[in-house]
């Protein structure tokens, strides 16, 4: 049985199909697009709403992350003995090319990527897969010297035994608190990625809570002698990323900003660096790099003020990360807010507000925001629509309005991308 048909629900259909294998499928809303999609894999293929009676009848039942393993129907299955198979954990068991895996509370997106072109660039076979968009189980019978997987905290539920090549934990903040009990379940999951790996890579700000971890290169916004410890180093107004003390390149070199994009090349450059690729040659990638659309990503410049999307950034933790890297002074213009998925937001005004020249509130949980902001005079605009109005009204040459919600999107949008790309639209607009 396959519970859950969004795209990781249809590579299950995929990879069982592919195999002779007989299933139903169990998904109370399925889009009627995938519900197609099943008949094509499979034609009159069952699929019927997720219930104790149909889990308890299946022999296996294949999760997708999307479901949680609280889900009544689950959890009681999961108490009666029934086999519960994970893509990640069921690619781990199957896959021959070594696995790098990457999660983290955020940036996973921009480092899976930066690695994969970092191996593309040097010749090598290599697939990237798992939460970033192609599921893991489609790239299964692909030749590769290595597959670079992005995993979120829901596939590492099941992925308990997974043994990974390398393992990167890149940092830990609270998320998804409507999922987890509370903030160490979370962090707990995430870590798990560590426990089968054949070589961890360490962010050093979390080293004292990995004792067990078998540490074979970190990173770090400080510098730490040694050539498996990467960091950055501050020169007078330069930033260096540095490999020990020997400098590897110039942020200005780059062409993503802030610290938190300097740690994820760090981070990219140590995974490419115990693999074995050419450091020269890994630098010349870093400098080619733009990073993600969502992420911390220039949208254009009006009279002035430059527009920064940064849509994929959907807890409080990413929203810091992103006022912090695009700062210089006090210029930011915040548009935060939207589904906090059960996430306080206590403590940002102190932590931000020396940043931040304006704050516009949209989405269904602004009231906490606007609690929170209200030393920064936060304005309730509801929409995307007025809260890019205003502050396009209020900021002057020099400053930055900063999309970057600090929430999900899905009170408003059908996702990150939807959100964002509606942002570029209106910035698109204020150019014409």
């Amino acid at each position: 049985m396959i519970v859950g048909l969004g795209e990781t629900g249809l590579s299950y259909a995929r990879f069982l199909a592919a195999r002779g294998e007989d299933f139903v499928v169990a998904d109370d809303n399925p889009f009627e697009a995938n519900v197609l999609a099943v008949d094509r894999i499979s034609p009159g293929a069952i699929i019927g709403n997720i219930s104790v009676d149909c889990l308890l009848q299946a022999d296996e039942i294949f999760i997708s992350p999307g479901v949680p393993l609280g889900h009544e129907a689950v959890s009681m299955a999961r108490a009666s003995g029934k086999i519960l198979h994970g893509d990640i954990q069921l690619f781990g068991e199957l896959a021959t090319a070594p696995i790098i895996g990457i999660t983290g509370t955020n940036g996973k997106s921009t480092v899976s990527s930066f690695v994969f072109e970092l191996i593309r660039d040097q010749g090598k076979n290599v697939s990237l897969a798992g939460n970033i968009g192609t599921p893991c189980l489609d790239v299964l019978a692909v030749d590769v010297d290595f597959h670079v997987l992005e995993i979120s905290s829901y596939q590492l539920e099941l992925a308990t035994a997974m043994k990974t090549e390398i393992s990167v934990v890149l940092n830990l903040a609270p998320d998804h608190m409507d999922r987890y009990a509370n903030e160490q379940d979370y962090y707990r999951t995430k870590l798990g990625l560590y426990d089968n790996a054949k070589r961890a890579v360490i962010n050093r700000s979390m080293s004292d809570d990995l004792g067990s971890a078998n540490s074979a290169a970190t990173f770090g916004s400080d510098m730490l002698p040694g050539e498996n410890n990467f960091g950055i180093s501050v020169q007078g107004e330069q930033t260096w990323l540095v490999q020990g003390n020997t400098s590897l390149l110039s942020g200005d070199e780059l062409q993503v900003a802030g610290t938190h994009n300097f740690q994820n090349i760090l981070a990219g450059l140590a995974i490419g660096w115990l693999i074995g690729l050419d450091m020269r040659a890994m630098l010349d990638t870093a400098r080619r790099f733009k990073g993600l659309p969502h992420r911390s990503e220039i949208v254009g410049e009006v009279g002035g003020v430059t527009y920064v999307n940064d849509s994929k950034a959907t807890n409080p933790g990413a929203l810091v990360a992103s006022v912090k890297g695009q700062a210089l002074g006090r210029n930011v213009h915040l548009i935060a807010g939207g589904d906090s998925k059960g996430l306080g937001f206590d403590g940002l005004s102190a932590e931000l507000g020396s940043y931040l020249k304006g704050v516009y509130l949209i989405g269904a949980n602004y009231a906490a925001l606007q609690s929170e902001f209200s030393g920064q005079g936060a304005i309730a605009c509801n929409v995307l629509a007025q809260a890019v109005s205003a502050a396009a009204a209020r900021a002057t040459d020099g400053d930055i309005v900063l999309l970057s919600p600090g929430c999900a999107s899905h009170d408003q949008y059908q996702n990150y991308v939807e959100r964002g790309d509606s942002f570029k639209d209106l910035v698109g607009r204020l150019k014409s």
